[in-house]
Formats: C-alpha cells, sequence, structure tokens
C-alpha cells in the first residue's frame, strides 16, 4: 500500500471541506426559496411565484409601485439594502424646502395626485379655493435659479398674479381701483366681479342701485370714479325738474330723493315725511284721504296756512249751532272738533270754574245755548244769581231775600234739578254756633221760622245760648253752684245734643 506523503493529505482534506460548503446567496439574507422567483428550466429565468407577498417585507407595494419594475429600486442584488425613503427614487423637485415628507402632498396612487397636494395646501398662508384649485401647480411657483425658494415665501396678494389683468381692465387703472382685487373679484369666476367695497354712504349699492341691476359705468361716467356726483340730484337733477305731479321745483321740495323716494324702480311709492306740527297727516287730513294739492294750493308748499282758519275760516262763519263768530269761540278748531269728516263729535272744554259742566249744568242735560243767552258767550253772568236770580226772589219756604241768604245757592243747594235736598251747611260747623243738625239736635227743628221771625234777616236772629232751652242746669247737681255757662258744649262737659 502507498503511503500519502503529508502534502497530499493536507489537500485532500481541504477538498473534501470545500465539497461540503453550501453555495452563498447574492440576496443577503432573503430566507425566501429560490423557487419564489427563479425557475429549474433556467436559473435566469425570473418569475416571481404568486404566493410572494411584497407586504410581508419592509416596504409594501400599493398604487403606482405595483407596476415598477424590480430592478427600479433593487438596483442591487442584495434586495435587504433597498432603502424605503421617497428621495432614494425620486428626485426632490422642491430643493428641501418642504420637507422630506413626499407623502404630505403625494401619493402612491400617481406621483402629480392633486387631491393630496391641495388638502396639504389649505394649511398654507394661501388656502386654495374656486379656480385656484384647477390652476397648475407652477402658475404660482414658478421654477428659479438654484438656491431661491419656489415654494416657501410665494406672495399671496392678488397683483403678484394678476397685475397683467388688472392693467387690461378697463378703467381699474384710471378709476383708480385698488389692487385688492379680492374685494370685487371672486376665485369661481374672475369675471363675476361684484363691487362688496362699495361706501354705504353716501350712496349705498341697494335697491334699483344695486350691482346687480347697474353698471359701474352708469353712475361713474367719469375717471376717477372719486369724481362721481354724491348726492341725489348730482345724478337725477333733470327728473327731478321734469316732475309735475306735484312740482317739486315750483313746491320748492328738498333735493335729497330718499326723503320720499324709496330705491326702486320708476320712484314708486313716494312717501313725504310731513311734520307733525302744526298740522300733522292724521284723520281727515290723512294722506290717504287727501292729496297734496287740497291744502297746498300755492307754491312753494312752504306758503300754505298753518292754522286751522287759514284752510277753514268759511266753516267757522258758516257754523250756527252754535254761531262760532258771534259767540266768540276761538279759531283753533281742534280745541273743540276731532279730525273726522263733517267735524263730528265736537266737544267744548269747558273751564271747571266759575261754573262746571257737572250735575244739573252737564252739556248732557243742557244746550250752550241754555247759559249762553247773548253773544258773545264770554258775556254770560259767572255767578249763581246771574241765571237764577228769579228762582231766589220767588222762593217762600224758607223766604231767601227776606231772610238775606246768600247768593251763592252752593251753600245750600246741591247741582241737582228742582233744587232738591237743600241744607244750610253753616249750621253743621260754619258761621253759625248753633249746631242743628247733629247729635240729638238733628231733626227735631222742622223749620228755620222755629228760631227765626219771619220776615227778619236771619242774620238778626240773636245767637241762641244752651241755657236759652235748658234751664235745668239751675237745679240739680248744679244748683247753688253759681255755674251759668254760656254754652255749655264749650265748657268742654257735654256734646252736642247730649245731657251727658
Amino acid at each position: 500500500m502507498r503511503r500519502l506523503t503529508l502534502p497530499a493529505l493536507l489537500l485532500l482534506a481541504a477538498g473534501s471541506l470545500a465539497a461540503q460548503e453550501p453555495a452563498r446567496s447574492p440576496h443577503g439574507s432573503l430566507t425566501l426559496s429560490c423557487a419564489t422567483c427563479h425557475q429549474p428550466e433556467s436559473w435566469t429565468v425570473i418569475r416571481i411565484s404568486e404566493g410572494f407577498d411584497h407586504g410581508a417585507t419592509a416596504f409594501a407595494l400599493s398604487g403606482a409601485h405595483r407596476a415598477v419594475p424590480c430592478r427600479a429600486c433593487h438596483a442591487s442584488l442584495d434586495f435587504g439594502s433597498a432603502p424605503s425613503d421617497c428621495a432614494a427614487c425620486h428626485a426632490d423637485e422642491h430643493r428641501g424646502e418642504l420637507g422630506p415628507g413626499c407623502g404630505s402632498c403625494h401619493t402612491d396612487r400617481g406621483f402629480a395626485d392633486r387631491v393630496g397636494m391641495t388638502r396639504a395646501h389649505q394649511l398654507t398662508r394661501f388656502a386654495l379655493t374656486g379656480g385656484h384649485l384647477a390652476v397648475d401647480c407652477v402658475s404660482c411657483h414658478q421654477p428659479r435659479a438654484q438656491g431661491q425658494p419656489q415654494y416657501v415665501g410665494t406672495p399671496t396678494d392678488c397683483v403678484s398674479c394678476h397685475a397683467a389683468e388688472y392693467a387690461a381692465a378697463p378703467n381699474h387703472a384710471a378709476a383708480p381701483f385698488p389692487v385688492t382685487c379680492e374685494e370685487c373679484h371672486r376665485t369661481v369666476s374672475w369675471s363675476a366681479a361684484g363691487v362688496t367695497a362699495h361706501p354705504t354712504v353716501p350712496v349705498a349699492l341697494t335697491g334699483v342701485h344695486s350691482g346687480n341691476l347697474l353698471g359701474c359705468t352708469e353712475c361713474h361716467t367719469s375717471t376717477p370714479y372719486s369724481a362721481v356726483a354724491r348726492t341725489c340730484d348730482g345724478c337725477h337733477q333733470d327728473d327731478y325738474l321734469a316732475t309735475s305731479d306735484p312740482p317739486h321745483t315750483a313746491t320748492g321740495f328738498g333735493t335729497d330723493c330718499a326723503t320720499c323716494h324709496p330705491l326702486v324702480a320708476g320712484w314708486a311709492g313716494a312717501t313725504f315725511d310731513h311734520p307733525a306740527t302744526p298740522i300733522a297727516l292724521s284723520g281727515v287730513h290723512s294722506g290717504n284721504l287727501l292729496a297734496c294739492t287740497e291744502c297746498h294750493t300755492t307754491t312753494p308748499y312752504s306758503t300754505v296756512p298753518r292754522t286751522c282758519d287759514g284752510c277753514h275760516h268759511a266753516d267757522y262763519l258758516a257754523a250756527t249751532d252754535p254761531v262760532h263768530g258771534d259767540a266768540g269761540f276761538g279759531t283753533d278748531c281742534a280745541a273743540c272738533h276731532p279730525l273726522v269728516a263733517g267735524w263730528e263729535g265736537a266737544t267744548f272744554d269747558h273751564p271747571t270754574t266759575p261754573v262746571g259742566l257737572s250735575g244739573v249744568h252737564s252739556a248732557t242735560l243742557l244746550a250752550c245755548t241754555d247759559c249762553h243767552a247773548t253773544m258773545p258767550y264770554s258775556s254770560v253772568p259767572q255767578t249763581c244769581d246771574g241765571c237764577h236770580q228769579d228762582d231766589y226772589l220767588a222762593t217762600r219756604d224758607p223766604d231767601h231775600a227776606g231772610a238775606s241768604f246768600s247768593l251763592d245757592c252752593t251753600d245750600c243747594h246741591g247741582l241737582v234739578a228742582g233744587w232738591a235736598g237743600a241744607r244750610f251747611l253753616a249750621h253743621d260747623g260754619g258761621v253759625s254756633q248753633f249746631l242743628i243738625y247733629s247729635g240729638k239736635h238733628l231733626n227735631r227743628w222742622d223749620d228755620c221760622s222755629d228760631c227765626h221771625a219771619p220776615g227778619q234777616p236771619y242774620a238778626s236772629t240773636a245767637a241762641l245760648r244752651c241755657l236759652d232751652c235748658h234751664a235745668e242746669v239751675q237745679t240739680g247737681k248744679h244748683a247753688g253752684e253759681n255755674y251759668t255757662p254760656s254754652d255749655c258744649v264749650q265748657a268742654g262737659c257735654h256734646a252736642n245734643g247730649s245731657k251727658e
């Protein structure tokens, strides 16, 4: 048997070890079976097995990434070393201005996915609305030289993008309109401009002046626009001069049309704010019943009479029930007459003194001429006996004249028919010292003549004293006391008419 030399043994051992070592995978730590991608018929034929799930890796494929060739991302056969950040595959066109998170604006459905971009844009200083939603990004974010921001710091004012439109628009520069386009224009449609910033004074865009009915140049006929007339007659002087119902100029109407006219077409519905004094348009004077020219018969209107009799003097003179002129009634018709047709319901505010219209004197019982028998009415007697002297003289129970009763009938009589219920109040604490209408004296004397001698003035009757009737005071407990008071009541012992 041949013996192998030591070198030969070493080479043999090395060859056996090499035959037992497995082949190295070019895919690094990939643990998938080779058959997942390689085919038995050819090692170089690649066909991905349907059982392979890329989602089980660190980067799930979705959207447009599903159609990308493997080599586009896996430039190296070491699949585990493929980067997963967007910038590794997609060049940053924003030069780092917007940060590394492409997902803020882009999605894997398509790199130019506007939904994500728009959503992110709403969080900036310039939210996209209306027509701005359809504008291509580079229309506002135009490429610039290296190192200059393309997105950050982009101007947000309208004129930075729309200066050309402003310059080309009729009258914008000449007016001059401000360059703050948003005051008139909306992002929905540039052509649907509405002047929302128009001043409310002196002329607001309301009513017939609305921007929906008028174009700017209908009022702003010259430039700059600030030169436009600022008063009603500045635009409507011809209308003012041509008006004949009523004639505005001749009547002296003011030139502030809005005082009477609403802001409607044709000046319809004019209402003049008539002064409340001296004559208000109420009652029969209402504007619904009278036309202006029924009172304003001359021009200017300020020359119209300002008192009742200025218009109604003929009615005043013609009144016979009562005769106003002869009676001396005042010419202020409203003092008695309400503002109704036919002067109906007149009520004279009769003075309460010296004779008020109460009791039997009430106007519901007497006509004016029952008392006012002469003219003027101010000549009527102002005392009771001025009207009732005959009653005073004819009275016999008691004889008023003979008894020298007062001529002021109200001292005893109430204001009732037939003078009923007369009561001489002086005997109840008035001028008389003798109280016959209270206490035990009440109803004891029925006739005045019981104390007052017929044919003698009542004032001449001697004042009666208690002792004139009550002589018994000299006896009983007062006997021997020599107590002869002139008036027991005044002495403070006896109440009126009482022996207690």
